[in-house]
């Protein structure tokens, strides 16, 4: 989660009680995810240091994991089947990602430079990523999440939305919304 507050996003990693400056250009990332198709003994995440690589190693990548994804606490697990499943692959659905990119913010993936010239932070990608609207790749996550078991009306689909992204102290009671649904009733 990118914090506005700051002028300048991380760009360092802390392992075994020191910081360590990393590279955040978001296609070391895309190659940091790409390691783990490999099997363990073959994986290396020493590129994505600048300058001295940490001692421990699986304390640099406990480190390394959560700056790839940094937490947000929104959107809330649903529990269904979008929790679950992966729905987006960066080397498979490389082709829709990249449209998906050009069509919305007119951002060239290939050359992988921001609006401003320099090289799209891995946060920023993230950011970007996750509220693409109205692409081809829209429609293959979604139809990948499809529940065939799920056989909520809208209203309900939205209401499960609505929960999974109210902020903290605004979730509804349950009297709340059986008010709300009973309102709703009285114009269909």
């Amino acid at each position: 989660m990118i914090d506005l507050t700051k002028a300048v996003l991380p760009s360092s990693i802390t392992a075994g009680g020191r910081q360590y400056k990393i590279k955040t250009w978001f296609k070391h990332w895309l190659c940091f995810l790409n390691e783990f198709r490999l099997p363990p003994e073959k994986r290396t995440f020493d590129f994505l240091f600048e300058g001295e690589i940490p001692e421990d190693k699986e304390e640099a990548l406990r480190a390394l994991a959560a700056f790839s994804r940094p937490e947000n606490p929104l959107p809330r697990d649903s529990g269904g089947i979008r929790d679950k499943v992966p729905v987006l692959d960066y080397a498979v659905d490389s082709d829709m990602l990249y449209a998906a990119f050009m069509q919305c913010y007119g951002i060239d993936l290939v050359n992988g430079l921001d609006s401003d010239g320099t090289k799209l932070h891995w946060h920023k990608f993230l950011a970007l990523c996750s509220s693409l609207k109205g692409t081809k790749l829209n429609d293959v996550m979604e139809a990948r999440t499809y529940d065939e078991n799920d056989k909520s009306t809208y209203d309900e689909a939205r209401r499960k939305m609505r929960d999974a992204w109210t902020l903290d102290g605004l979730v509804p009671t349950a009297e709340e919304e059986a008010a709300e649904i009973s309102f709703n009733a009285s114009f269909a």
